[in-house]
């Protein structure tokens, strides 16, 4: 199966100094490859979530004046777009590619998928295996790897029920794969990291 085709060139450009010319760069080469993966992803997403998806050419939130740490793309149920609705991502960052699953965004569904949570709480913690290399991206200083979620704990999807309350910043979860192991990652292999991630999607999707 052919690879995705990420090498070390894609991941340089994080090391680009200028805000400007890194965002230049990132919108120039990432943003048309990184759509391009959206596309072949695209089929095998929309089977893993029971439903089609639409895809979303992401833009990262940063700081005016501060260079961009992350390139993704987006997918969801919703045309207009991810704003406040479950959504998977494939990110690139200075020494990982990631595959996420979050809610960012205020909308008036979280507080029905706040309540999913709460209550499927103990169900999550026992996924095991599927969940064993989950981290936690929402606060992320896109430095060093935040630690492995404890997600055999109970505590902490009750946790991640109170970030998706009116006013807080939602939920951002994912596994990382280094750049050495993107660079020989295949389509099937990233859907594979999404469908370990697919019974939380599913579980905000149909709150």
């Amino acid at each position: 199966m052919a690879c995705l085709g990420f090498g070390p060139a894609d991941f340089e450009f994080f090391e680009i100094d200028d805000p400007d010319d890194r965002a230049a760069a990132i919108d120039g080469v990432l943003r048309p490859k990184l759509r391009r993966i959206a596309a072949e992803c695209l089929p095998g997403l929309g089977r893993i979530a029971g439903k089609p998806l639409h895809v979303h050419d992401a833009k990262a939130a940063r700081r005016k004046g501060q260079p961009p740490e992350e390139a993704l793309v987006v997918f969801c149920d919703s045309e207009k777009g991810y704003r406040g609705v479950p959504f998977l991502a494939v990110v690139l960052t200075r020494e990982h590619l990631h595959a996420r699953v979050g809610v960012r965004g205020e909308s008036p569904r979280r507080g029905v998928m706040q309540a999913a949570i709460a209550r499927e709480a103990a169900n999550l913690a026992r996924k095991g295996k599927p969940f064993r290399k989950l981290r936690t991206f929402a606060a992320w200083n896109h430095e060093e790897l935040p630690e492995l979620a404890p997600a055999h704990s109970v505590a902490f999807w009750m946790e991640q029920a109170e970030e998706l309350a009116p006013g807080r910043p939602g939920i951002d979860l994912g596994m990382a794969l280094t750049c050495e192991e993107a660079r020989s990652l295949a389509l099937g292999d990233l859907l594979g990291v999404f469908r370990d991630l697919a019974p939380l999607y599913k579980l905000l999707e149909h709150a």
